[in-house]
């Protein structure tokens, strides 16, 4: 049995991104505020870290410019339709409509990409989806089931898919840091209208610390490090293990906000954490990718 080092530092990240929901829960601010500055800080960001490491240059993206604009166009309507999807119905419709990404993923991903099915994967799937589902309906006794909802959370799954494999595809020739700096910066300001006609647009007192890190640690830094990673891991892997965020969201908000934690989210968590293991210690598969700068 062999650690897959990469897909252990996706699970890492994916669990590291529970904290958005409680930071997004805890700061008093508007979706469309919170989302700029996510990406604001994050663009800013990047920037500073190359400089320090005296690389700047590695945000110069030389080729295949528009496929970059084209992931962040991507990025805003994923998170539209996410936001949408909140706004029609309950966060567990929400949860089990997005997370169906790993499915659709298990599906285009060979189409799309140079990588084979992965049967350990298809196995962590049927483990794994049972196990999101009981999270989600373990977070509310009963959910709304409107059609647009469902409409528009299978869109932001879909759309999600589709932004893992686009990201793998530009990172076999784009440094990590230059997809993180043009995307998040394009989506600022793509964004950036809508939260100034919001209600709030800045943050106050203590919410621009958590506010920074959401941006600098969680969007910036671990967003780096996620991309880097998938050059050397499938993006059925990604997928899969991308379900430790609702797992960890649910855990954290139990610690930091005292939620409710109830016998569906401990029992969906086992068999969420059962899946992503499988998909650590056992699914090694990964194509080889040229060599592109490191940062």
């Amino acid at each position: 049995m062999r650690v897959s080092r990469w897909n252990l530092v996706v699970a890492g990240i994916a669990a590291s991104w529970g904290f958005v929901s409680v930071i997004a829960a805890g700061v008093d601010l508007p979706a469309a505020s919170l989302v700029f500055w996510r990406c604001a800080i994050a663009a800013v960001t990047v920037p500073a870290l190359v400089l320090v490491v005296r690389r700047l240059r590695l945000l110069v993206v030389h080729e295949r410019r528009p496929q970059v604009v084209g992931l962040a166009l991507l990025v805003a309507v994923h998170w539209a339709l996410l936001f949408e999807t909140l706004k029609l119905a309950s966060v567990a419709v929400a949860i089990l409509t997005v997370y169906t990404a790993p499915i659709f993923l298990a599906v285009l991903a060979p189409l799309l990409l140079p990588e084979r099915r992965s049967r350990i994967g298809v196995i962590a799937l049927a483990i794994s989806a049972p196990g999101i589902a009981l999270i989600a309906l373990g977070g509310e006794g009963g959910a709304a089931t409107d059609p647009a909802a469902i409409g528009t959370g299978l869109g932001a799954a879909v759309t999600y898919a589709l932004i893992v494999i686009w990201t793998k595809s530009l990172v076999r020739n784009i440094a990590p840091v230059a997809i993180v700096f043009w995307s998040y910066g394009i989506v600022a300001l793509l964004v950036l209208p809508f939260a100034l006609a919001g209600d709030q647009f800045l943050p106050h007192g203590v919410d621009w610390v958590y506010i920074t890190a959401l941006g600098a640690l969680l969007t910036a830094v671990a967003g780096g490090l996620y991309i880097l990673a998938l050059r050397h891991v499938t993006a059925q892997s990604a997928g899969l293990l991308a379900y430790l965020d609702p797992l960890s969201a649910s855990l954290l908000a139990w610690v930091i906000l005292d939620q409710e934690l109830g016998w569906q989210v401990v029992v969906g968590g086992a068999a969420v954490l059962a899946g992503g293991a499988l998909v650590v210690l056992y699914d090694d598969s990964r194509e080889p990718s040229p060599e592109v700068p490191a940062l």
